[in-house]
Formats: structure tokens, C-alpha cells, sequence
């Protein structure tokens, strides 16, 4: 867990959250900064992504992260998006159908490795979230 007291420090930069993704990836396209809160929900949700990079071994490049309120809305999200707390990303998978990457991802939540939540595989990208209860539309 990393202190309260150097977390305005760390958001403010583009901290390493793994080895493979930094905190600018997730931070809101707006510009609005991350709340605390949102920023405990990130850093889980980044570190399920991490394990999915580790089995896809392909690169991950995250469209949507968190998002505020009036920016979820702005791109037509939903009103009770998961992006709006911190717990769902979009994104793309270079050289990968958004089925076969879902589909991994399927296998990962049965095999414990990261948490149960919402998966979309849409046309282009891909939609993960930590939700904790299965949501699939």
C-alpha cells in the first residue's frame, strides 16, 4: 500500500504501477485529476491487467481507464459506469481479435488468477472490469 502522505506526489507523475503499465495509461483523458478512492481501484485493476499481459504475451494498450462523471457522459458511458470508480479499462491487444482475447481473459477469472467482473469483447477492443460479480452483455 503506498502512503496518503507521497499519493498526490505519485498521481501527479507518470508512476510505474508494473512492469508494463504506468498510471498516465489509466488516468482520465479529461485531464481531471484521480481521487483517492479511485486510485486504490486502479491499482487493482491494473495489476489483473498485468497478469493478463503476462499471458498474452503481446503489448496491451488501454483506450479507457478511469473516467469522471461529466467525461463518462461526454463519451455516451454509462451513468453507473464500472470507469467511473476506477475498476474498468478498455483496450486494444496488437494482433489479437477481441474474442480470443476475451476468451483468455474467461479462462483466467476460472482459474482464480484475477478477479470476476464485467468482459465485453466488442469489433476493435476489449472491456475489463473488477466489478467482483460476473457481468457479461
Amino acid at each position: 500500500m503506498i502512503r496518503p502522505t507521497i499519493l498526490p506526489l505519485l498521481k501527479m507523475i507518470n508512476m510505474k504501477l508494473t512492469t508494463n503499465f504506468s498510471l498516465s495509461e489509466f488516468n482520465c483523458k479529461s485531464g481531471a485529476s484521480m481521487p483517492d478512492d479511485v486510485f486504490d481501484n486502479v491499482l487493482q485493476l491494473v495489476y489483473a491487467m498485468q497478469i493478463i499481459r503476462d499471458e498474452l504475451r503481446a503489448a496491451i494498450t488501454p483506450t479507457s481507464g478511469y473516467r469522471t462523471p461529466d467525461h463518462n457522459a461526454s463519451v455516451g458511458g454509462k451513468k453507473n459506469s464500472e470507469h467511473i470508480t476506477g475498476k474498468a479499462v478498455d483496450f486494444k491487444v496488437f494482433g489479437m481479435a477481441p474474442t480470443a482475447v476475451a476468451a483468455i481473459i474467461e479462462r483466467l477469472i476460472s482459474e482464480g488468477k484475477i478477479p470476476q467482473g464485467g468482459l465485453k469483447a466488442y469489433k476493435t477492443w476489449v472491456h475489463y472490469d473488477i466489478r467482483g460479480v460476473k457481468a457479461r452483455w
